[in-house]
């Protein structure tokens, strides 16, 4: 076949008629097409004109306001630098599909005589996010404009498969080969028309054409995770972004990338061509990790643009992209694509407050003065009046709103006039409230301000943030853990009542001042806010141990929660609010009307003061020497163009802050007790005469958090008896809570109790550290307890009596496989099966002067260590164990930093997942002067058939940096469960000031990396506070910690720990044993009482048992 050419009109021109169903005409580009399987030509289209300014458009967070699209200009020809218009309010609002509007994609046509917007349909304020992947909008919502100032009817077009669960994010990029605009965007693609089973390929980039946004072509898949080597399939990716830069296409994508990545972050690829999927190969990887190689946290809704000429910025190529959980957008920069792309975090830029995922387009000077013509405003009289007077974003029902001294003010709340000035909701849920303000002062002349407020029901709870004034260890309340945020709630009488015990529930970290060395800082005067989105907030002023204010530039320190889990806390950082003054007693308050926040406080001059702050949750990241975490950066809240002048006056603030009872649950359950509620036994059918087949029924316990757990019962004999003949029958019984002694072993610390299981037998193993008299480097002995049942191995049931040496160094001189002999510690003995042989971890001490001697060991010489027991050995003779050998490096070299002096190592533990196995344990550095390092706790792979040398580079995952950690972290100790690993671990001094905390990771995790592991904000286990003048270690379990976990004979989890013993059984620490409860958050409560694992009311349970 010959060759055709289709002929577009002069530009300017229109077709006059067009029967293929577009709604308007088209403009059609001149191309040569070969049909017979020539390539085609197109000629160019319409020059782009010169760019001068940019134009921003995006949308702002998970509310129905924010869920609107928001505009803003550059300020002159600088990418960095940005004015909002129309005052920051919204400038585009759907009134389709979901009326949410989300991801604005904006470009310039390539005729260059209009401008087309598209967004994704998705209101997530309205919907949530439950079925969003899954039952999503498959429509695009598109707008035209002529001159980005006025836009026309919006149009809600359908562009999806069926098959399709969401329409994610759209982008278009013109392709002159084809004349048409590629359009494409985010779909989870299901085998069923249910959408309950994926393809398998998870959130992948489809892609269609169109040449007037109105009709599109059916479409095809355009890039999967499968397409890149390393990326997790399954997590599929979303929101690919495109920018052509002379011939070639760029793109940008978000992906989760096992290979190269700790989290989903951004890949970079090239190709000459833009059609060509994923699968082709001619979209070559330019890179990965973008995000958290530049210093952002994780990041998604990448935009890119090549900067205009004569930016003054200085950078040529942007790539902009959304922290979704926190700062929204950050703009990263570079100045060439060539090879692996080198991109900058700016130190100074100014975005609109609050940026999410949007579009920067390049406009020319006169588009610019329009736009800002049209939109510019004028400061009214009165400015410091109406920025200092705000109305909280969340109030309580009947709430009085503030009016500023010396004005009178009238309210309007949805256009109706709100009589004395108080805001109440009689709804079963909140609302939200549009509040017009308008103040007058006595001359008559007024000022107005408008706010967007969140009024809640009658459940609503007050919430109070504080600090506490040191006392000491008695209280549980020393200056590590006083100077923390406490909370304390409101009941349903309107009592506050603190939470966690009147403990810390918020921690602040240190500054790291050397190799593994951290000063340690807490906090003062703390105040609550709620943050834009609605996440709790604290703001606090940054102190040493001693109460000193940091210098101004640390002074502030900010938290938020976690918007879905409000129980969950992350510091944010620090925030210079450049008071040369100092600051303290800072509040936070977020204006709905400015959409922004304002912070106030007092200087060291007594003088009140405030700014305004664009966003109290943008951060950034800056190189932290000695740092060991987020790959030595330490983050912070950006000061430069976020952060006004500082100014003088008062701002009305509250000591208290509103919140929802949904949110005051969620701080019940993580910082309050669990206990249980209900008890219920299911419906059994067994054969009658046979009630020996109802040993296995079990009850579940249901607990306030909304967690369960199964315990064992004891039935009744009298009630079994009766089922001997067929019919119904109710089958009474206690559940099962075996007692154990309240001290479980006296003198014994670092306890440690294994189920050993062999030739069918089950026998329980019990070692510990003597502790006898706080002397534990004095230690003899290494002692060993067998018994059949956990409970007989306690002191009451005679084990001490029955305890066996499997060293001592006085009656045996016990010698190392090196010829060192053993002087003393015998330190935190562990049990563990490794290589399929029973094997005790634990760290004994040397005479630094003479390791001949077995007298006169120093704990500055302690290291960790592993016997063995031989094949068909009894764990109870000494002589079936092997000789100590040391644990060493796989090189041979001593566990520690190889150029510090002296090292030592303790805490040693084992764990595997899967086929990889793993030591766990605590090390430190002796300088020859100046300051010990921090024990922190290490890890390293481990070869189990070669159980004395690591596999691998040993690294740090415990770095004691919060003030209740006191520079240690110990004795850790690993448990599995639903796909989670955690490491119980212990902090701060062997005292009563002894506390337990946590880190989690998911198995898959690379666990040997320090950012895989997620921190408990607050102790999993505390000291309790003793009355004034009362001293009593046994009643009141002081310096809980270094313990270990078991199963029982019933199959629940047993911890077994130590508690600071002074005046118990002797002067030394004691060993306890509890059973552990899940909470529905994952964590492991260690502090359950026996009234609050099982109800009294609950022990007695009912079974109904139908025989046949």
């Amino acid at each position: 076949m010959t060759a055709r050419r289709i002929d577009r009109p002069a530009i300017g021109r229109r077709w006059l008629k067009f029967t293929s169903g577009f709604a308007r005409p088209l403009l059609l580009l001149a191309a040569a097409v070969a049909l017979s399987g020539a390539t085609s030509a197109a000629e160019p289209v319409a020059p782009a004109p010169a760019g001068a300014a940019y134009l921003f458009v995006y949308f702002t967070e998970n509310t129905i306001d924010g869920e609107k699209l928001r505009f803003a200009i550059s300020d002159g020809n600088n990418a960095l630098q940005w004015k909002t218009l129309n005052d920051g309010r919204p400038m585009l609002q759907s009134n389709e599909g979901t009326r949410g509007l989300r991801d604005p994609f904006i470009m310039r046509s390539a005729e260059g005589d209009r401008f087309f917007l598209l967004a994704t349909d998705l209101s997530a304020a309205r919907t949530g996010w439950g079925d969003a992947t899954r039952h999503g909008s498959q429509y695009l919502e598109i707008w035209e404009s002529t001159d980005l100032i006025h836009w026309g009817k919006q149009r809600h077009v359908r562009v999806n498969l069926p098959a399709a669960g969401m329409t994610w994010a759209p982008e278009a990029t013109y392709d002159p080969t084809i004349g048409a605009y590629v359009v494409y965007w985010t779909s989870t693609l299901y085998k069923d028309a249910a959408h309950m089973v994926e393809d398998g390929e998870g959130p992948q980039i489809l892609t269609a054409t169109t040449r007037d946004f109105r009709t599109f072509t059916t479409p095809t898949p355009w890039f999967k995770a499968a397409d890149v080597p390393g990326a997790v399939r399954a997590k599929g990716m979303i929101d690919a972004t495109v920018m052509k830069d002379r011939g070639l296409y760029y793109r940008f994508t978000k992906i989760s990338d096992a290979r190269a990545c700790a989290s989903s972050d951004i890949l970079a690829q090239v190709s000459p061509s833009l059609r060509t999927d994923g699968a082709s190969g001619q979209w070559k990887i330019l890179d990965r990790c973008i995000g958290r190689r530049a210093g952002t946290p994780e990041v998604e809704g990448p935009t890119a643009f090549v900067a205009n000429p004569g930016d003054t910025s200085g950078f040529k190529y942007f790539l902009w992209v959304d922290d979704y959980g926190g700062a929204g957008y950050i703009p990263l920069a570079t100045n060439a694509l060539d090879g692996k792309i080198a991109w900058t975090y700016p130190r100074d830029f100014h975005l609109p407050p609050s940026p999410r995922h949007g579009t920067v387009l390049s406009i020319t000077a006169a588009e610019r003065e329009r736009i800002e013509a049209h939109w510019r405003s004028t400061t009214p009289e009165g400015a410091d009046v109406t920025a200092r007077w705000v109305v909280p974003p969340v109030l309580a029902s009947g709430t009085q709103l503030p009016v500023p001294v010396g004005f009178a003010a009238t309210w309007r709340a949805d256009g109706q006039a709100l009589r004395d000035d108080v805001l109440t909701n009689r709804d079963a849920a909140a609302r939200v409230v549009r509040l017009e303000g308008r103040l007058t002062r006595a001359d008559g002349t007024t000022l107005t301000k408008s706010f967007t407020v969140r009024v809640l029901s009658s459940g609503a709870r007050q919430l109070e943030a504080y600090a506490r004034t040191p006392t000491g260890a008695h209280d549980a309340n020393q200056p590590t853990v006083a100077r923390s945020v406490h909370l304390t709630l409101s009941g349903a009488d309107g009592r506050m009542t603190p939470l966690n015990d009147d403990y810390g529930v918020l921690f602040a970290k240190g500054d790291y001042t050397g190799v593994d060395r951290v000063a340690l800082r807490g906090v003062a005067d703390p105040s609550l806010f709620h943050f834009a989105d609605g996440a709790l907030g604290v703001i606090a002023t940054r102190v040493d141990m001693a109460g000193k204010p940091d210098p101004a530039e640390t002074a502030t320190v900010i938290f938020r929660s976690d918007i879905a889990r409000a129980g969950d806390f992350e510091e944010l950082g620090t925030l210079d609010l450049r008071s040369a003054d100092g600051v303290a007693q800072p509040h936070a308050i977020w204006d709905s009307a400015a959409r922004r926040y304002l912070v106030s406080w007092t200087d060291g001059n007594a003088q009140q003061r405030w700014t305004t702050v664009a966003n109290l949750a943008r951060t950034e990241w800056q190189a932290a020497t000695w740092q060991p975490d987020d790959g030595g950066r330490r983050r912070r809240i950006v000061s430069a163009g976020n952060v006004g002048d500082a100014r003088i006056g008062a701002v009305t603030t509250s000591d208290t802050l509103a919140i929802s009872a949904e949110t005051a649950a969620a701080l019940t359950h993580r910082f309050g007790r669990v206990v249980n509620t209900s008890a219920t036994v299911a419906p059994q059918k067994i054969a009658a005469g046979r009630s020996t087949d109802l040993g296995s029924a079990r009850v579940t316990l249901g607990y306030s958090d909304g967690s369960t757990a199964t315990r064992a019962v004891d039935w009744d004999a009298a009630d079994l008896a009766k089922l001997t003949r067929p019919g119904r029958y109710l089958v009474h019984g206690t559940v099962r809570q075996r007692r154990y002694p309240a001290i479980f072993a006296y003198n014994r610390a670092d306890p440690d109790i294994y189920r050993w299981e062999k030739d069918g037998r089950v026998r329980y193993l019990l070692t510990a550290t003597d502790d006898t008299d706080n002397d534990n480097v004095g230690s003899v002995h290494l002692p060993l307890r067998v018994a059949d049942r956990i409970a007989d191995l306690a002191d009451a049931s005679g084990a001490r009596a029955r305890e066996v040496d499997l060293l001592n160094r006085r009656a045996r001189r016990d010698r190392t496989t090196e010829g060192r002999v053993i002087a003393g510690c015998y330190w935190a003995p562990e049990i563990h099966e490794i290589g399929g042989k029973l094997s005790i971890l634990f760290a004994p001490c040397f005479n630094p002067k003479d390791d001949q001697s077995n007298e006169g060991g120093v704990w500055s010489r302690v290291a960790s260590h592993l016997i063995q027991l031989r094949e068909g050995g009894d764990p109870a003779n000494p002589a079936d164990w092997s000789r100590p050998a040391a644990i060493r490096k796989a090189d041979g070299t001593p566990l520690g930093r190889a150029e510090m002096p002296t090292n030592i190592s303790l805490d040693m533990s084992f764990f595997t997942v899967g086929e990889r196995a793993y030591y766990i344990w605590s090390q430190r550095y002796l300088p020859a002067s100046g300051s010990l390092g921090d024990p922190l706790t290490w890890i390293a792979p481990v070869d189990p058939s070669h159980p004395t040398r690591l596999a691998g580079a040993p690294m740090p995952i415990i770095a004691p940096q919060t003030s209740v950690e006191e520079n240690l972290a110990e004795g850790a100790f690993a448990l599995s469960r639903k796909g989670r690993l955690t490491l119980v671990y212990s902090s701060s001094g062997v005292s009563p000031t002894y506390v337990v905390n946590g880190i989690s990771a998911p198995l898959d995790a690379d666990l040997t990396r320090i950012d895989s592991w997620r921190k408990w904000a607050a102790p999993l286990q505390k000291s309790v506070a003793m009355p004034a003048g009362v001293t009593d270690y046994r009643r009141y379990e002081q310096g809980p910690g270094h313990g270990a976990f078991t199963t029982d004979e019933d199959g629940n989890t047993l911890y077994v720990y130590h508690t600071w013993g002074n005046g118990v059984g002797g002067d030394g620490r004691d060993a306890r044993v509890r059973r552990v409860h899940w909470a529905a958050d994952g964590r492991p409560l260690l502090d359950m009482t026996r009234d609050e694992e099982v109800a009294p009311a609950n022990r007695r349970v009912t079974m109904v048992v139908t025989t046949s």
